[in-house]
C-alpha cells in the first residue's frame, strides 16, 4: 500500500465528491440516502469550504484520490466525523488509514477533545472500523444510527 496524503478539498473536487456521494453503497450508509443533484452539491460544498467549523479532506495514494473524510464541529472541542471511500478503493484495507490520517490533520489544526461518529446500525464494517480505532458507544441508537465517541486525553 502506497503512503496516503491528505489535502483540503476545493471546489474543483465537486464532481468527484458527488460521484462518491451518489454511489448506491454510500447512500445506504448515509443519513440522507437520496441522490444529490450537482447544483445542490455545489451549494453544500461551497458552504463546507467557507465554514470555520468544517474540515473536508481528500485523501490520495500514488494512484490518486481514494476517499474523503469530513469533520464538523458540534460544539467547542467536539467534532463529528464522516468518511467515504471511493467505490474503486473499497476492499483494499484503506478505511482505517484514511480515518487515522484525517484525525491527525484535524488534531494538528484544531482543539479536539472528542470525535463522534454516527454509524448506520446495518453498517457492520463502519462500526468495526470505528471500534478498532478506539471509538465506543456513547448514546442509544437513534433513527437507525449508533453514536460512537473517541475521547482524547
Amino acid at each position: 500500500m502506497s503512503p496516503l496524503a491528505a489535502r483540503e478539498a476545493t471546489e474543483a473536487d465537486a464532481e468527484l465528491l458527488l460521484a462518491w456521494r451518489n454511489d448506491p453503497r454510500t447512500r445506504e450508509a448515509s443519513r440522507s440516502s437520496g441522490v444529490i443533484a450537482l447544483a445542490d452539491h455545489l451549494r453544500w460544498l461551497r458552504g463546507v469550504l467557507a465554514s470555520p467549523d468544517r474540515l473536508l479532506l481528500v485523501v490520495s495514494d500514488d494512484g490518486g484520490p481514494v476517499g474523503t473524510v469530513r469533520f464538523d464541529r458540534e460544539r467547542p472541542g467536539e467534532w463529528e466525523v464522516s468518511i467515504t471511500l471511493a467505490p474503486a478503493s473499497r476492499g483494499r484495507g484503506l478505511s482505517r488509514a484514511v480515518l487515522t490520517l484525517g484525525e491527525r490533520v484535524l488534531i494538528e489544526r484544531e482543539d479536539v477533545r472528542a470525535i463522534l461518529a454516527a454509524v448506520h446500525q446495518d453498517n457492520a464494517a463502519s462500526a468495526a472500523l470505528f471500534e478498532r480505532a478506539g471509538y465506543v458507544e456513547s448514546a442509544p441508537a437513534e433513527d437507525g444510527f449508533r453514536w460512537l465517541r473517541k475521547t482524547r486525553g
